[in-house]
């Protein structure tokens, strides 16, 4: 029975030193995403030598999110990674929100609509009534801010001018 124990614990110590780098940047991405709140999944897999894709899905106390995540070798074992919020249906509606309140401090808002276009943008539409009863569509674009906060900058403005309505002007 001891023979058992000792060869299990040294087939586990060496399964121990063997970790993939998938699982050594798993177990990293994991540790510090730890201070979001609990960190239930995180998955990557190996693009090439140098790049992983994968996410990683946090319970907050608001809520659970999914988070793209991606990484890219520096040099040697070391990679570089980012995890940003998935823009889902909720993040879409919370941006819509967000545009609608503050484009109503100026005109009425008749509509809001957003899509994503990737992990870092948003594009659509608001429609609107100024004072006089003009209604127009202006474009909206949302982009992420840098240094991985998850907030988003974000402005909306006519579309522009067709060259013969320029021309006219």
């Amino acid at each position: 029975m001891k023979a058992l124990t000792i060869s299990l614990g040294c087939a586990l110590l060496m399964l121990a030193g063997c970790a993939s780098e998938e699982d050594q940047l798993e177990n990293a991405i994991r540790e510090n995403l730890a201070s979001r709140g609990t960190v239930k999944q995180v998955e990557l897999t190996k693009t090439d030598n140098d790049n992983m894709n994968g996410f990683a899905v946090v319970q907050t106390a608001t809520g659970e999110g999914r988070m793209n995540c991606s990484a890219q070798r520096t040099s040697g074992s070391n990679f570089n990674w980012r995890c940003v919020p998935t823009i889902d249906e909720a993040m879409l509606t919370q941006m819509e929100n967000t545009i609608r309140q503050s484009l109503a401090e100026q005109v009425t808002v008749l509509a809001v609509d957003m899509s994503r276009r990737d992990d870092d943008h948003m594009t659509g539409y608001a429609q609107v009534r100024d004072g006089d009863g003009d209604e127009g569509r202006v474009n909206c674009t949302a982009t992420r801010e840098t240094g991985g906060n998850g907030n988003f900058n974000w402005e909306c403005a006519p579309p522009a001018a067709a060259p013969a309505e320029a021309a006219a002007e």
